[in-house]
């Protein structure tokens, strides 16, 4: 109801600004871009009309309280009230015109009539004004200087009965500004801060989701990448029939244009991957882990899979993220363990799955399918993100493993701490790989985390280590 009232009501008010506007708009003095840019703000036309209205006061009152000629008086009142139009655009200099127009007054202007002050009421609403808006807008480190020089000039100006009480109204002026100006400032800060944090969490909203898409097209992308330039490579030993030269050429340069393929797909993720990616929800779970063996074995790779977990205790995002783990495993042992046994396993308890990838001594040597390094330490992040968490680590035969728990349900808080290095020595100081006869456990493997490059490993390692 109010707001359909108040439109009628300011309407008229536009128009009259609008047709003062087209009025006013031919004045050349107005076309002056200072002018132009002061009359351009609401406040300042309002504090100018109120200058104006204290001026047409103050010139015809002036001599009933002062002695000054005529052709004195519009000077003398003006440069008193004028300054007002000043308060909102620059109030210090508008206060300090006014401040010298009442100490001229106070020491040459005589009083008539037994006028008790020295300079007009209308000169001391504008002080007044001035000073408060001074105070509020004026710079911070003035405040002090403005409200001593103003009690200062009311001791000269005001009867002697009423110096203390002005004297206070100054100060009280001076410290309600200061704490107005303090809340405001504070007000402002808090808006800033919210500000940049909101635009801070948009921007950690988009480097997850890069992250995110850039772990994903690792997983993906490489992995099918990978088994091309396996599949182009063992065609020759795989096919029953003996392939002629040029067919061979063929599949070499089909493996070797997958290699740069991947490579290029590499360098992309380099700019879409963040160490600190946080974990979506895309598509593939535990029914797509079949498939994932099924093509695998279809590149020409020996795997043998076990699952004993029931796949509806499991939530979405750890499935997930056991999927990754075997599509990441498999694809590190067709690159690096060419011609070796694979066993995937799965065993589910009550909160928890156990993941295990293990292959044996590769029978040939390391495909060149290049590698991106972040291959192991996405499968640890991912774990991190759901709870669980990865270790990995040469066997004793010559082989590698992998190693997941993977809770069923991410726990809703839990402090996460750099998982130790859990490396098993061996007694004689020689070696200290893992017996593959024995049932893996995290005891005998070392931490995904603690490698930073799956190829760099392999150096360090033997050709088995991704």
């Amino acid at each position: 109801m109010g707001t359909s009232k108040d439109k009628p009501r300011r309407r008229p008010l536009r128009a009259l600004r609008r047709t003062a506007s087209n009025s006013l708009s031919g004045v050349p003095a107005l076309q002056d871009p200072a002018i132009h840019a002061y009359l351009s703000r609401s406040t300042n036309v309002f504090f100018l009309v109120v200058a104006l209205i204290l001026w047409s006061v103050a010139w015809p009152t002036l001599p009933i309280t002062h002695d000054l000629p005529a052709y004195a008086l519009p000077v003398m009142s003006g440069a008193a009230v004028l300054p007002v139009a000043l308060a909102w655009a620059s109030p210090t200099i508008g206060w300090g015109v006014s401040v010298v127009a009442a100490v001229v007054m106070a020491l040459f202007v005589p009083t008539v009539d037994g006028w008790p002050w020295s300079i007009q009421v209308t000169h001391l609403i504008a002080l007044l004004v001035l000073t408060l808006m001074t105070c509020l807008r004026g710079p911070l480190r003035q405040v002090p200087l403005v409200a001593a020089s103003m009690m200062v000039l009311l001791w000269f100006v005001a009867p002697g009965d009423q110096r203390g009480g002005w004297i206070f109204a100054i100060g009280f002026i001076a410290v309600v500004s200061a704490l107005l100006r303090y809340l405001f400032a504070s007000r402002r800060q808090l808006a800033e801060q919210t500000e940049e944090t909101e635009l801070a969490q948009s921007q950690q909203a988009v480097l997850r989701e890069r992250a995110r898409i850039a772990r994903d097209l690792h997983d993906v992308v490489a992995h099918r990448m990978s088994m091309v330039v396996v599949m182009a490579q063992t065609a020759q030993y795989r096919l029953p029939d003996e392939l002629t030269p040029a067919t061979v050429d063929e599949f070499d340069a089909i493996a070797s244009a997958a290699r740069e393929s991947l490579d290029e797909v590499r360098q992309l993720l380099g700019v879409l991957r963040l160490d600190n990616g946080a974990l979506a929800a895309p598509n593939p779970g535990m029914a797509d882990i079949d498939s994932l063996i099924a093509a695998t074995r279809g590149a020409g790779v020996a795997v043998t899979f076990t699952d004993a977990t029931d796949h509806e205790q499991i939530g979405e995002s750890a499935a997930l993220v056991i999927y990754r783990i075997v599509q990441e495993s498999l694809a590190n042992a067709t690159r690096h363990a060419p011609g070796a046994q694979v066993m995937v396993a799965l065993v589910g308890s009550s909160e928890a799955t156990t993941l295990s990838v293990v292959n044996s001594f590769p029978t040939a040597d390391p495909i060149d399918a290049g590698g991106s390094g972040v291959g192991l330490l996405g499968m640890g992040e991912r774990a991190k993100s759901v709870g669980g968490q990865v270790t990995n680590g040469p066997t004793t035969d010559g082989g590698f493993a992998v190693h997941a728990v993977i809770p069923h349900r991410a726990p809703a808080a839990r402090e996460t701490a750099d998982t130790p290095d859990l490396r098993r020595d061996d007694p004689a100081g020689g070696s200290d790989r893992v017996d593959l006869s024995k049932p893996i456990g995290t005891e005998q493997l070392s931490v995904s985390g603690s490698g930073t490059d799956d190829d760099a490993s392999v150096a360090a390692e033997d050709p088995s280590h991704r």
